[in-house]
């Protein structure tokens, strides 16, 4: 009897370690102080005005060429445009269950390939298309794996890989095989209470070929994880930050970072500052801090052109009739 209780005992201990490995692993991490920014700027907005009347809550640079969805309007939810003269290619993208059509709202997938995936046109479907002489044609059809689920921040990895946040249902990353449409990897995020959105671990996120970053929103945290076996490799944190969340109460929870972007060379982070404006926070994928840009516009959505030094973005309360432009180089 007594060695039947201590295998059971040793079989229940096991599992409990198998179940709990990633969390240690993840906990096992040293955190680092996130260096000060060697590099600070202040910039002020050029306005760039366009004769197209949209409402963009996407941005994407590719190419010499900037595309955006527009969820609001019905008969024309995607605009590509040609930089830097800002001619106007192509507006289209109908809502609606016809072919070709949008069944939801259309996404940009983010992803430092030169291809453009867009993800919309039902809810298990992404197509890829390339890019030749600012012409976008396609070239193929993802189905995907996930239909009965809402997913977010959509990063399509090495053209094969698609990473996701299972927010809002839960905090949890997915990773999908493209190529054989299979679940291959997850990262557990704690949850610290019921409402997701006002939960402290809640945050955004990206990827590049090689690593997946998670800005927390109510703390000054970033967490580094590998795209191959998904485990957490680094972590950056400002402890002098401290979390402010009041639940169901968006005005008076204190936001320290609301949007991510990835480059090839550099990821960057808009923060919020006080009443007017925002920062853009950039760094390498070694964790080191680069630069630190504050901008006289709070930027609803945008993107950067590396290759130019340049940060396109939007504010319809500010400036409704195109968009804004800051040449940071």
């Amino acid at each position: 009897m007594l060695k039947n209780k201590i295998c059971l005992l040793l079989i229940y201990t096991l599992i409990i370690i198998a179940c709990s490995g990633q969390t240690c692993a993840q906990r096992q991490v040293s955190s680092l102080k996130i260096e000060p920014f060697p590099v600070k700027k202040t910039f002020c907005a050029e306005k760039i005005r366009v004769n197209e009347i949209f409402s963009p809550d996407g941005i994407v640079v590719k190419k010499g060429n900037l595309f955006v969805t527009d969820s609001r309007n019905n008969d024309a939810m995607i605009y590509q445009y040609s930089l830097p003269g800002f001619h106007c290619i192509y507006q289209g993208g109908v809502k609606g269950g016809g072919k070709d059509e949008f069944q939801i709202s259309p996404t940009l997938c983010k992803t430092v390939s030169d291809k453009v995936y867009i993800w919309g046109y039902t809810p298990f479907l992404i197509k890829c298309f390339i890019l030749d002489n600012n012409h976008m044609s396609l070239e193929e059809e993802i189905k995907l794996p996930i239909s009965d689920r809402i997913v977010n921040f959509m990063n399509v990895v090495n053209d094969s890989l698609l990473i996701y946040s299972t927010f809002p249902y839960k905090l949890n990353i997915e990773k999908v095989n493209l190529n054989t449409m299979q679940i291959t990897g997850q990262i557990l995020i704690e949850q610290k209470q019921k409402e997701l959105f006002f939960d402290e671990n809640r945050g955004y996120l990206a990827a590049n070929d090689s690593l997946i970053i998670y800005a927390y929103t109510y703390k000054k945290q970033i967490d580094f994880y590998r795209v191959s076996d998904m485990k957490l490799c680094k972590r950056l944190v400002d402890k002098t930050v401290v979390p402010h969340i009041i639940v169901n109460n968006v005005k008076e929870s204190k936001f320290c970072q609301r949007e991510l972007v990835t480059g090839k060379r550099y990821f960057y982070i808009r923060c919020p500052k006080g009443e007017k404006g925002c920062f853009i926070e950039v760094f390498d994928y070694s964790g080191h801090s680069v630069a630190k840009y504050e901008l006289d516009v709070l930027l609803y959505a945008f993107d950067v052109d590396e290759e130019n030094g340049i940060i396109y973005g939007y504010n319809g309360d500010v400036f409704e009739d195109g968009f804004l432009k800051y040449t940071i180089l």
